[in-house]
């Protein structure tokens, strides 16, 4: 079972962010098998920790593209990014066998869907035409 499905409300038509978009939906998935079989918390949080490596490569990727097209939401969307780092901070802060794995999951999906269907959808049709 997945726990998320790609599918093409996620597509942003800027190539570079969509083929992240898609490793962040693996490696989702990845961490999503690892809680069903009671993997340990030790290595989970490693996995976690890896995601959130990921998600910063990520955050740079569009916010370096958004400032060199001269994306007039810029600022909210770096806010938005740099809002999403302290709560998972927040989360992984806690001691290893204290962290609901699955909980902090769920909140990431669903922070990660919603931002790329309102705000980077919204990048990605400014940046589009600017690319090519």
């Amino acid at each position: 079972m997945r726990f998320i499905e790609w599918n093409d409300n996620f597509i942003t038509g800027v190539h570079e962010c969509d083929i992240q978009h898609k490793k962040i939906i693996n490696v989702f998935n990845a961490i999503y098998d690892a809680i069903r079989l009671n993997i340990n918390k030790r290595a989970l949080k490693d996995s976690f920790n890896s995601l959130i490596n990921y998600f910063d490569k990520h955050f740079t990727l569009e916010e370096n593209l958004m400032e060199k097209y001269g994306y007039p939401e810029l600022q909210e969307h770096r806010e938005e990014h740099k809002k999403l780092k302290e709560t998972i901070d927040k989360f992984m802060q806690k001691p290893e066998e204290e962290i609901n794995y699955l909980e902090v999951l769920k909140y990431l999906k669903n922070w990660w869907v919603n931002h790329i269907i309102t705000m980077d959808k919204k990048y990605g049709l400014f940046l589009e035409s600017k690319i090519k």
